[in-house]
């Protein structure tokens, strides 16, 4: 299923304290493109891997990384929300934040992000599930951690 939102959903975005000064509507129409159309079933697995190989490029040492990186390129606040199955919450999230409900998550790139992040940190291959959306109605994104 290819999900499509309009210039003015995407443009209206609600993201309070990341502020506007960049604007993620090009960013969303891109990321939100029927992209399954030109990649194939595995679109999203896809998304999820640059994702991935982004994170280790980074080679982060810490969580505080992590969350310096994302608030300076404005990808969203992270907050490590439990540690023991890690969880890790995206407030405002780049993909998502302020969009509306479909009924399905949408930050496959942030996923695979934190997961690259998380395999240089803790030396293990890690999958990173996102459980909590703007797609499925939350007003966060959230990712549990499983080491593999």
């Amino acid at each position: 299923m290819a999900i499509r939102f309009s210039i003015d959903e995407i443009s209206k975005s609600n993201r309070h304290t990341l502020g506007r000064d960049i604007d993620v509507a090009v960013f969303r129409l891109i990321r939100f493109m029927d992209l399954e159309k030109y990649l194939g079933r595995g679109a999203h697995g896809v998304i999820y891997e640059c994702g991935r190989e982004l994170g280790q490029s980074l080679n982060p040492k810490s969580i505080d990384d992590i969350i310096k990186f994302c608030e300076e390129y404005k990808i969203g606040k992270i907050e490590v929300v439990n540690k023991n199955p890690i969880q890790i919450r995206v407030y405002e999230c780049i993909s998502c934040s302020g969009l509306p409900e479909v009924g399905e998550t949408l930050c496959w790139f942030e996923g695979g992000f934190i997961a690259g992040c998380l395999e240089k940190i803790l030396n293990k291959k890690v999958r990173a599930k996102e459980t909590h959306c703007a797609g499925l109605g939350d007003d966060f994104c959230q990712f549990e951690i499983t080491t593999l």
